[in-house]
Protein backbone atom coordinates (compact mmCIF):
# COMPACT_ATOMS: atom_id res chain seq x y z
CA UNK A 1 0.00 0.00 0.00
CA UNK A 2 2.95 2.36 0.59
CA UNK A 3 3.60 2.54 -3.19
CA UNK A 4 -0.04 3.23 -3.98
CA UNK A 5 -1.17 6.76 -4.94
CA UNK A 6 -2.01 9.01 -2.00
CA UNK A 7 -5.69 9.20 -2.92
CA UNK A 8 -5.89 5.40 -2.87
CA UNK A 9 -4.20 5.18 0.52
CA UNK A 10 -6.46 7.92 1.90
CA UNK A 11 -9.68 6.88 0.19
CA UNK A 12 -11.53 6.09 3.44
CA UNK A 13 -10.56 9.42 5.01
CA UNK A 14 -11.57 11.24 1.84
CA UNK A 15 -14.99 9.57 1.92
CA UNK A 16 -15.49 10.48 5.58
CA UNK A 17 -14.46 14.08 4.88
CA UNK A 18 -16.87 14.24 1.94
CA UNK A 19 -19.66 12.84 4.12
CA UNK A 20 -18.94 15.43 6.82
CA UNK A 21 -19.02 18.22 4.24
CA UNK A 22 -22.32 16.88 2.91
CA UNK A 23 -23.83 16.80 6.40
CA UNK A 24 -22.85 20.40 7.13
CA UNK A 25 -23.85 21.54 3.65
CA UNK A 26 -27.31 19.97 3.94
CA UNK A 27 -27.84 21.62 7.31
CA UNK A 28 -26.90 25.06 6.00
CA UNK A 29 -28.83 24.69 2.74
CA UNK A 30 -31.96 23.54 4.58
CA UNK A 31 -31.77 26.38 7.09
CA UNK A 32 -31.20 29.05 4.46
CA UNK A 33 -33.80 27.91 1.92
CA UNK A 34 -36.71 27.06 4.24
CA UNK A 35 -39.31 29.70 5.17
CA UNK A 36 -39.37 28.64 8.84
CA UNK A 37 -37.71 26.30 11.32
CA UNK A 38 -40.25 23.51 10.83
CA UNK A 39 -39.66 23.34 7.09
CA UNK A 40 -35.91 23.56 7.65
CA UNK A 41 -36.07 20.38 9.73
CA UNK A 42 -38.25 18.73 7.09
CA UNK A 43 -35.88 19.66 4.26
CA UNK A 44 -32.86 18.39 6.18
CA UNK A 45 -34.69 15.19 7.09
CA UNK A 46 -35.53 14.44 3.48
CA UNK A 47 -32.06 15.21 2.16
CA UNK A 48 -30.31 13.19 4.85
CA UNK A 49 -32.61 10.27 4.10
CA UNK A 50 -31.94 10.41 0.36
CA UNK A 51 -28.20 10.61 0.96
CA UNK A 52 -28.34 7.68 3.38
CA UNK A 53 -30.10 5.46 0.82
CA UNK A 54 -27.77 6.59 -1.96
CA UNK A 55 -24.64 5.81 0.06
CA UNK A 56 -26.10 2.48 1.18
CA UNK A 57 -26.59 1.57 -2.46
CA UNK A 58 -23.12 2.89 -3.32
CA UNK A 59 -21.58 0.63 -0.66
CA UNK A 60 -23.25 -2.42 -2.21
CA UNK A 61 -22.23 -1.83 -5.82
CA UNK A 62 -18.40 -2.24 -5.76
CA UNK A 63 -18.39 -6.01 -5.14
CA UNK A 64 -20.51 -7.15 -8.09
CA UNK A 65 -19.35 -4.26 -10.28
CA UNK A 66 -15.68 -5.13 -9.92
CA UNK A 67 -16.37 -8.80 -10.67
CA UNK A 68 -18.59 -8.25 -13.70
CA UNK A 69 -16.49 -5.37 -15.11
CA UNK A 70 -12.88 -6.17 -14.13
CA UNK A 71 -11.61 -3.35 -16.39
CA UNK A 72 -13.75 -0.71 -14.66
CA UNK A 73 -11.72 2.39 -13.67
CA UNK A 74 -11.26 3.20 -9.98
CA UNK A 75 -12.04 -0.41 -8.97
CA UNK A 76 -9.40 -0.28 -6.23
CA UNK A 77 -10.94 2.89 -4.84
CA UNK A 78 -14.38 1.27 -4.78
CA UNK A 79 -13.19 -1.86 -3.01
CA UNK A 80 -11.17 0.00 -0.39
CA UNK A 81 -13.86 2.63 0.12
CA UNK A 82 -17.02 0.55 0.30
CA UNK A 83 -16.85 0.07 4.07
CA UNK A 84 -16.44 3.81 4.53
CA UNK A 85 -19.44 4.35 2.25
CA UNK A 86 -21.51 2.02 4.44
CA UNK A 87 -20.48 3.77 7.64
CA UNK A 88 -21.17 7.16 6.06
CA UNK A 89 -24.62 5.91 5.06
CA UNK A 90 -25.28 5.05 8.70
CA UNK A 91 -24.13 8.49 9.87
CA UNK A 92 -26.47 10.15 7.37
CA UNK A 93 -29.24 7.86 8.60
CA UNK A 94 -28.56 9.02 12.18
CA UNK A 95 -28.94 12.63 11.00
CA UNK A 96 -32.16 11.67 9.20
CA UNK A 97 -33.64 10.07 12.32
CA UNK A 98 -32.52 12.96 14.54
CA UNK A 99 -34.15 15.52 12.25
CA UNK A 100 -37.45 13.68 12.58
CA UNK A 101 -37.48 12.51 16.19
CA UNK A 102 -36.08 15.70 17.72
CA UNK A 103 -38.71 18.17 16.48
CA UNK A 104 -41.52 15.59 16.65
CA UNK A 105 -40.93 14.66 20.27
CA UNK A 106 -40.47 18.32 21.16
CA UNK A 107 -43.77 19.39 19.57
CA UNK A 108 -46.05 16.39 20.10
CA UNK A 109 -44.94 12.77 20.42
CA UNK A 110 -48.40 11.63 19.26
CA UNK A 111 -47.39 12.69 15.76
CA UNK A 112 -45.47 9.40 15.63
CA UNK A 113 -48.75 7.57 14.96
CA UNK A 114 -51.39 10.19 14.14
CA UNK A 115 -50.79 10.29 10.35
CA UNK A 116 -52.26 6.78 9.97
CA UNK A 117 -51.46 3.12 9.38
CA UNK A 118 -49.21 3.66 6.37
CA UNK A 119 -47.15 6.12 8.38
CA UNK A 120 -46.78 3.75 11.32
CA UNK A 121 -45.87 0.90 8.96
CA UNK A 122 -43.21 3.08 7.34
CA UNK A 123 -41.77 4.04 10.72
CA UNK A 124 -41.68 0.37 11.77
CA UNK A 125 -39.81 -0.63 8.63
CA UNK A 126 -37.47 2.33 9.09
CA UNK A 127 -36.75 1.27 12.67
CA UNK A 128 -35.85 -2.24 11.52
CA UNK A 129 -33.58 -0.88 8.77
CA UNK A 130 -31.91 1.58 11.13
CA UNK A 131 -31.30 -1.18 13.68
CA UNK A 132 -29.69 -3.32 11.00
CA UNK A 133 -27.53 -0.44 9.81
CA UNK A 134 -26.43 0.17 13.40
CA UNK A 135 -25.28 -3.43 13.80
CA UNK A 136 -23.38 -3.37 10.52
CA UNK A 137 -21.75 -0.02 11.33
CA UNK A 138 -20.68 -1.14 14.80
CA UNK A 139 -19.20 -4.39 13.44
CA UNK A 140 -17.46 -2.75 10.48
CA UNK A 141 -14.15 -2.52 12.33
CA UNK A 142 -11.34 -5.00 11.83
CA UNK A 143 -11.60 -5.96 15.49
CA UNK A 144 -15.10 -7.26 14.81
CA UNK A 145 -13.81 -9.41 11.96
CA UNK A 146 -11.24 -10.94 14.29
CA UNK A 147 -13.72 -11.53 17.12
CA UNK A 148 -16.52 -12.92 14.94
CA UNK A 149 -14.34 -14.72 12.43
CA UNK A 150 -14.38 -13.99 8.69
CA UNK A 151 -17.21 -16.41 7.88
CA UNK A 152 -19.58 -15.24 10.60
CA UNK A 153 -18.72 -11.61 9.86
CA UNK A 154 -19.50 -12.04 6.16
CA UNK A 155 -22.74 -13.85 6.96
CA UNK A 156 -23.77 -11.01 9.26
CA UNK A 157 -22.95 -8.33 6.71
CA UNK A 158 -24.98 -10.07 4.02
CA UNK A 159 -27.94 -8.57 5.87
CA UNK A 160 -27.24 -5.45 3.82
CA UNK A 161 -29.11 -7.17 0.98
CA UNK A 162 -32.30 -6.86 3.05
CA UNK A 163 -31.60 -3.30 4.17
CA UNK A 164 -31.80 -1.76 0.70
CA UNK A 165 -35.35 -2.95 -0.13
CA UNK A 166 -36.36 -2.09 3.44
CA UNK A 167 -34.99 1.44 3.07
CA UNK A 168 -36.80 1.88 -0.25
CA UNK A 169 -40.04 0.61 1.30
CA UNK A 170 -39.61 2.97 4.25
CA UNK A 171 -39.07 5.92 1.92
CA UNK A 172 -42.05 4.88 -0.20
CA UNK A 173 -44.35 4.84 2.82
CA UNK A 174 -43.11 8.13 4.26
CA UNK A 175 -41.05 10.12 1.80
CA UNK A 176 -42.73 12.83 -0.30
CA UNK A 177 -39.83 12.56 -2.74
CA UNK A 178 -40.99 9.03 -3.52
CA UNK A 179 -44.46 10.16 -4.50
CA UNK A 180 -46.63 7.87 -2.36
CA UNK A 181 -47.18 9.52 1.00
CA UNK A 182 -46.03 12.54 2.99
CA UNK A 183 -46.03 13.65 6.58
CA UNK A 184 -48.36 16.29 7.98
CA UNK A 185 -45.45 18.70 8.34
CA UNK A 186 -44.55 18.49 4.63
CA UNK A 187 -45.97 21.28 2.51
CA UNK A 188 -44.34 20.44 -0.84
CA UNK A 189 -46.16 18.33 -3.39
CA UNK A 190 -45.13 14.71 -3.76
CA UNK A 191 -42.71 13.90 -6.56
CA UNK A 192 -42.02 10.37 -7.79
CA UNK A 193 -38.80 11.36 -9.56
CA UNK A 194 -36.56 10.16 -6.75
CA UNK A 195 -38.44 6.87 -6.55
CA UNK A 196 -37.89 6.20 -10.24
CA UNK A 197 -34.21 7.12 -9.99
CA UNK A 198 -33.62 4.92 -6.94
CA UNK A 199 -35.44 2.00 -8.52
CA UNK A 200 -33.31 2.29 -11.66
CA UNK A 201 -30.13 2.31 -9.58
CA UNK A 202 -31.38 -0.60 -7.45
CA UNK A 203 -32.20 -2.54 -10.63
CA UNK A 204 -28.69 -1.84 -11.94
CA UNK A 205 -27.22 -3.22 -8.71
CA UNK A 206 -29.52 -6.27 -8.85
CA UNK A 207 -28.45 -6.95 -12.43
CA UNK A 208 -24.78 -6.84 -11.44
CA UNK A 209 -25.50 -9.04 -8.42
CA UNK A 210 -27.22 -11.70 -10.55
CA UNK A 211 -24.42 -11.64 -13.12
CA UNK A 212 -21.85 -12.16 -10.38
CA UNK A 213 -23.87 -15.05 -8.97
CA UNK A 214 -23.84 -16.65 -12.41
CA UNK A 215 -20.09 -15.99 -12.67
CA UNK A 216 -20.49 -13.87 -15.80
CA UNK A 217 -17.83 -11.27 -16.52
CA UNK A 218 -17.59 -8.60 -19.19
CA UNK A 219 -14.03 -8.36 -20.40
CA UNK A 220 -12.99 -6.07 -23.23
CA UNK A 221 -14.41 -7.25 -26.58
CA UNK A 222 -16.07 -10.33 -25.04
CA UNK A 223 -18.32 -11.73 -22.39
CA UNK A 224 -17.13 -14.75 -20.44
CA UNK A 225 -18.60 -17.10 -17.89
CA UNK A 226 -15.96 -18.11 -15.37
CA UNK A 227 -17.86 -21.21 -14.33
CA UNK A 228 -18.93 -24.05 -16.59
CA UNK A 229 -20.69 -21.73 -19.04
CA UNK A 230 -19.09 -19.76 -21.83
CA UNK A 231 -20.88 -16.68 -23.22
Amino acid sequence: MSAAPWHLRRIRKLIYIAAAVAIVGIAFASALSAPDATQAWVAARELYGLWAISLLLASMIPGPLNFVLPWFPLRAHLVLGRRALGVSSFVLAVCHVACYLGPTLFRDWRALYKPGILWVAGLSVGLAVFSGMTVLAVTSRRASIRSLGPRRWKALHRAVYFLLPGALLHATCLGPDFGINKGPDVTAEVDAGCLVTMLILALAWLTLFVLRKRRIRWVLNSVKGTGSRQH
